[in-house]
Formats: structure tokens, sequence, C-alpha cells
């Protein structure tokens, strides 16, 4: 990934929050066809193995899983992003010398691929995950896998395969607007924070974020 100086995100901690904000990923690979791709949600076990893993499961009617035991992937988790105009730097009206650009957090995963089919597994994947966004809902009654019954569960778990990613490097990119001088840097916060579109104003608080990592 191209990293300036500036927009580089370095440490493992703060990269592995990224990783359980953006809880949705990329599983990218190369098998027999070519490149192949599935969008799934990944758990993120960060002492596992020298430099941690994650783990997430597809379907065993995707094809992907059923060559990459042992190869590479790459899994890319994209956070906020918005474009930002010109317009919002007050440096315009001083000198016109501005263009436009695109605001974003993103973060990389290289590792190896494991590929788990036992229903012990894939239970305890598919629990963990379950409890970590019930549990980000805030709800009184949260769902459980033990809701179901014991029976239907079975089912479904055969109809899954499990994904583990054995990290091997990670690396991560938040480009939001740190080049600029602090008076662009409002102005294009506060241009985004004043926009319908829900995306822009994630971006105006991950800004914001950035500012004020107590926030």
């Amino acid at each position: 990934m191209y990293r300036p100086a500036a927009f580089d995100v370095a440490d493992r901690d703060e990269l592995f929050d990224l990783i359980e904000r953006a809880a949705f990923g990329h599983l990218v690979t190369i098998g027999p066809s070519g490149f192949d791709a599935t969008g799934l949600p990944f758990m993120v076990d960060r002492d596992a193995g020298p430099s941690g893993r994650l783990t997430g499961h597809v379907a065993r009617a995707n094809s992907q899983w059923r060559d990459i035991a042992g190869a590479s992937a790459l899994v890319l988790f994209p956070l906020t992003d918005a474009y930002v105009s010109p317009s919002s730097y007050p440096t315009k009206a001083e000198h016109g010398k501005v263009v436009p650009t695109w605001n974003y957090e993103v973060v990389h995963v290289h590792g190896t691929v494991r590929i788990h089919e036992d229903p012990d597994s894939l239970r305890e994947l598919v629990t963990g995950l379950t409890d970590q966004h019930e549990a980000a809902r805030s709800v009184e009654s949260p769902w459980a896998v033990a809701d179901a019954p014991g029976d239907f569960i079975d089912k479904q778990l055969r109809a899954i395969v499990g994904i583990e990613v054995q990290i091997e490097s990670i690396e991560g990119k938040r480009k939001l607007s740190q080049n600029r001088s602090e008076a662009d840097r409002l102005g294009a916060a506060a241009a985004l924070a004043s926009s319908p579109r829900r995306r822009d104003q994630a971006v105006a608080e991950a800004m914001g974020r950035l500012s004020d990592p107590a926030s």
C-alpha cells in the first residue's frame, strides 16, 4: 500500500482497533481461475500466533475456499471515505491553489489461509461472531446461537466453512487532511459534518477522532 508518512498508521493496536471498527472485510485470493474475492465479517484475535489472526466463514457453496488452504491472502478493511471539495478550504479564497481530493481510512492484512470444517470449530466461530456483534447493539435481550433449535444450527453449520488468516503483515492508512493547514482541516471537517450524506459525516467524525483521540 502506498503510505506517505503523514497518512501512515503504524501502531499495531491502532490497526487492530480499525479492523474491529470496520468489522467487515474483503478476502482476496488467487486460485486456479485467477483472483477471487468474498466480503465477510471477521473476528480479530490479537494474541494468536506471532502476529494475530482473523477468523470468519463463507458459504460452503462458495468455491473460493476449495483451493486456498495454505495460500496467501489479502484482506481489505475499508472504513470511512468521502470526497473533499476545494470549496471547503479557507486557502481557496487566499490563492486558489487547491484541488479536490478524497479522504479515507483503510487497513490491509496479508496472511496465510487455513480452512476449518469441523463442527466444534464452526460453532465456536459463529458463536463468537454473534456475541461480538450482538453486544455492540447494546440491547436488553441480545440474540444468542443457543436461542435457535440445536438441529437447525447443526444444519446451518454444515452449510459453511471456516476461514482463518494467520496474519503476516498489516498496514493501514488514514488520509484525513493531515497534509493541510489547520484551517483547511477544520474547514473540510465542518463541510463534511454538515453534509446530509452519512458517509461524509462519518469522515468528519474520523477527522475529529484523529484530532482528539480521547473523543
